[in-house]
Formats: C-alpha cells, sequence, structure tokens
C-alpha cells in the first residue's frame, strides 16, 4: 500500500473480474455446524526494517466458514514481543465483540464462549 505497482493494480482488477463473473458466490453457512465464533491471530515483531513496527493479522471463523479477515502494520512501535501480541489481541476481542453484537442483532445468540 505504501508503494503500489502496475503488477499490484493488475492482481486488483484481476480479483474484480473473477468476483464479476461469479456473481453467485458467498459465505456458506451448513445446517449442523455450531454457530461458534473462533477466532484466530497471529504476529510478526519488529518485522517491518525501516520502521521497526510488527505485522498483524487476524481471521475469524463462525462454525467452519471464515467471515472476517484483516492484516496490518501497528501504529506504534512496541518495545517487546508481548506487548505487541497483547495490543493485537485486544483488537481481535474487539472485533469478535462486534461480531457477537452484530450476531445477536440478527436473533442469532452464541450459546458457548468465543475462542482466540
Amino acid at each position: 500500500m505504501q508503494s503500489p505497482r502496475v503488477s499490484h493494480w493488475e492482481a486488483a482488477l484481476r480479483v474484480l473480474r473473477y468476483l464479476k463473473g461469479h456473481p453467485v458466490q458467498g459465505i456458506v453457512l451448513r445446517k449442523d455446524s455450531a454457530l461458534q465464533l473462533t477466532a484466530y491471530c497471529d504476529f510478526d515483531w519488529a518485522s517491518c526494517p525501516l520502521s521497526r513496527r510488527s505485522l498483524t493479522g487476524y481471521f475469524i471463523f463462525l462454525g467452519g466458514s471464515p467471515i472476517s479477515l484483516k492484516t496490518k502494520k501497528q501504529h506504534i512501535v512496541s518495545r517487546s514481543s508481548a506487548e505487541s501480541e497483547y495490543r493485537f489481541m485486544d483488537h481481535t476481542c474487539s472485533e469478535l465483540t462486534w461480531l457477537k453484537a452484530l450476531l445477536k442483532s440478527l436473533s442469532v445468540f452464541q450459546s458457548q464462549p468465543m475462542r482466540l
């Protein structure tokens, strides 16, 4: 995102062409799957060689279906890997809480705890 190239633009156009050609694709939620939110998060401490910022990401499932994905470079330079990990675990928990509230407003109640 900092220095886009022509190859990045072409990759974005390829994704848009795929989505345009397959309009019926979507997230499949099976009837027999438990509607439990499960999140996986990971980080790479001080991985950017120029700014020494950490790269972080999470992947959230509802039952067996992926519903949310995010990667980003942290805004703050962390002093340790533990600080960086806890900072992004907090961000992932906020996303889980928001998704739980969204599901509740759609009358999908969570009977089991969310897993991180």
